[in-house]
């Protein structure tokens, strides 16, 4: 069930925050980085969620970014008839982010997210990020660019997959696979 916790202290979130590769074009060894993260972490909420929780649906409306601070969780997502496969397990030892597509475009999960243990998240919603943006634009120009490159990557692994199922299903109808 999720609840509302309280978040840790800023001293303890930042070095989990500027080892995210989001958050990549910033050192937290300059002091201007720093003091710009402390205000964006003030903006951030904090979640606890049990085993079997769902943190964020396939198909819902994204309006949130969330990093995972402690716990394990499992991506999944459904196939055409419906089956639910998993995709990956993570953990918090990963520096894991999830749901920054929403910073970009308020539109359906494309994935479930599920705790598979007890795991606490923090979270940024989309609209206190585009205000921060407005005062600290530097922050989401880079923001914006990191979320860019892992979407490249992504659309490249899925052209990739095409093209090898694509090869694997032309071997087979001719009969040479």
């Amino acid at each position: 069930m999720k609840t509302q916790t309280t978040k840790i202290p800023f001293e303890e979130a930042c070095p989990r925050l500027f080892s995210l590769s989001i958050f990549k074009d910033f050192s937290k060894n300059k002091k201007d980085d720093v003091e710009m993260f402390r205000k964006l972490y003030d903006k951030f909420s904090a979640e606890s969620y049990d085993a079997g929780d769902s943190i964020i649906k396939e198909g819902e409306q994204g309006r949130n970014l969330y990093i995972l601070t402690s716990g394990c969780l499992q991506i999944s997502r459904k196939t055409q008839f419906n089956d639910e496969i998993a995709i990956a397990d993570l953990d918090d030892r990963q520096n894991v982010f999830f749901g920054e597509s929403a910073l970009v475009e308020t539109e359906e999960r494309s994935a479930t997210v599920r705790a598979t243990t007890k795991c606490k998240v923090l979270v940024l919603d989309v609209s206190d990020f585009f205000q921060f943006c407005t005062e600290y634009p530097r922050l989401g120009f880079f923001v914006y660019r990191q979320i860019i490159k892992r979407m490249q990557q992504v659309i490249k692994r899925a052209n990739n997959d095409i093209t090898r199922l694509y090869v694997a299903l032309f071997k087979e109808i001719e009969g040479t696979a």
